[in-house]
């Protein structure tokens, strides 16, 4: 079956920027792995643009988003938005029990660099495939407004500690690192 491109998916949803900024990074990533990811969560519905979006580029998985504001709340075939916040271990662990664990799990939620940290603790861990960090440039003051450092320490160390882990744990498979996003493959 030819898959159609992430850029040609996405373009049909404007309210995302996925096919402006990520379309390379998601091809490149995912190349020949798109029909394997079977359950994916993804952290910051919004519009809804983004898990539909996903719905097309990965054909066989059930979407999983993550949204805090109820006014976001839709169901679709093969897409459940569960309202509550991804940084709630208790919420967290409620979706796992639902759900399952995810093969991927994508964080565009808050660009909080605390938020993200703690997204990545309770979730990491429990996906199977790929962890995906979106849109952290806006962490950082002068880029879009950011300056969502509020504990002194940017999440992009999450991503050197992955880098080191590469040379010193030979079990890691790969990280890919583009302008803003990051992909942890395991």
């Amino acid at each position: 079956m030819k898959l159609d491109s992430f850029f040609d998916i996405f373009s049909k949803y404007p309210e995302t920027d996925k096919a402006r900024n990520y379309s390379e990074a998601y091809e490149t990533s995912f190349l020949g792995k798109r029909e394997d990811v079977k359950l994916l969560f993804e952290i910051g519905v919004n519009n809804g643009g983004s898990v539909r979006g996903f719905k097309e580029f990965f054909p066989n998985a059930k979407i999983v988003g993550i949204e805090i504001d109820p006014r976001f709340y839709f169901e679709d075939e093969r897409i459940s938005v569960e309202i509550g916040s991804a940084t709630d271990s208790n919420f967290i662990n409620g979706l796992l029990e639902k759900h399952g664990l995810p093969d991927v799990t994508i964080d565009d939620g808050s660009h909080r660099s605390a938020d993200i940290k703690e997204t990545y603790r309770l979730l990491y861990d429990k996906t199977k495939t790929c962890y995906v960090i979106e849109d952290y440039g806006t962490q950082y003051k002068e880029f879009e407004g950011g300056g969502y450092i509020t504990d002194g320490v940017p999440a992009t160390n999450i991503a050197h500690n992955h880098v080191d882990d590469l040379f010193f744990n030979p079990s890691s498979k790969h990280i890919n690192i583009y302008h803003s996003i990051f992909f942890m493959f395991k």
